[in-house]
Formats: C-alpha cells, sequence, structure tokens
C-alpha cells in the first residue's frame, strides 16, 4: 500500500486548488528562500484500521504554514482557508479513502524570529 505517499500529493493539490492566497507555494519540503506566505507537509504517520477482508490504514498528517512574523493575522486567515479546504473532504476517485477530518490546529511564533508558524493535523482513514 502507498497510501501515504499518495495521500501527501493529492493534499498538495487540493490546497493549490483551494487556497489561491498561497500562490501555488505548496512544497513537501520548501528551501530557505521560499517566499512567505507557503505551506510544506510535515511528520506523517499511521496505525493499522484493517478488519476482516479490508486493508486500512488511519492517517494523520501535518500541513504546516509559514508567515512573516508580522503578519500572524493573516497567517490565521490561511490556516482557516486551508482547514476547511480540507475538512471533510475525500478524493476517492485517486484513493479509497473516508472524508479527511482535522484534529488539531494550531498557531504560534517561530522560534527563528523571522517567521509564524501554523501547524494542521488531518487524519483520514484510507483503504487499499
Amino acid at each position: 500500500m502507498r497510501a501515504g505517499r499518495t495521500l501527501r500529493r493529492i493534499v498538495m493539490d487540493r490546497i493549490i486548488a483551494q487556497v489561491p492566497d498561497l500562490g501555488g507555494r505548496v512544497f513537501d519540503k520548501a528551501t530557505k528562500s521560499e517566499e512567505f506566505p507557503y505551506a510544506t507537509l510535515g511528520s506523517s504517520y499511521w496505525g493499522d484500521d484493517s478488519v476482516e477482508c479490508v486493508e486500512a490504514r488511519e492517517i494523520t498528517l501535518q500541513v504546516d504554514l509559514w508567515h512573516s512574523s508580522s503578519s500572524k493575522g493573516a497567517l490565521e486567515d490561511l490556516v482557516d482557508d486551508v482547514t476547511a479546504a480540507l475538512n471533510g473532504w475525500a478524493d476517492t476517485v485517486t484513493l479509497t479513502m473516508h472524508p479527511a477530518r482535522i484534529s488539531l490546529v494550531r498557531i504560534m511564533d517561530d522560534p527563528d524570529g523571522v517567521s509564524v508558524h501554523g501547524v494542521i493535523q488531518i487524519e483520514a482513514l484510507v483503504e487499499g
């Protein structure tokens, strides 16, 4: 099952399509020179949620949003937009999945002193 990689790709595609204020700047991993605001996909993990005759995983994926430290309000707006794009969404054409749900949202100052950081944690049950 390659569901984790597929989920990362379709989440990136969904954010790019639904959150135009990011200007398409959604990366699996960004470079230090990337222009604010942008999103990256952070850590992920999964647990086996299989039942008899159906192989399944509950995948948790972190989406990180980054903006300049002078724009915490703008970052909160972007976090709201990404949350709205992902909560209850499922791409059942690409992946056999149940609607995603948001399990955690957090906004914080980044220790680098240059940026603010938003964290959105999504969970999706995928079959395959």
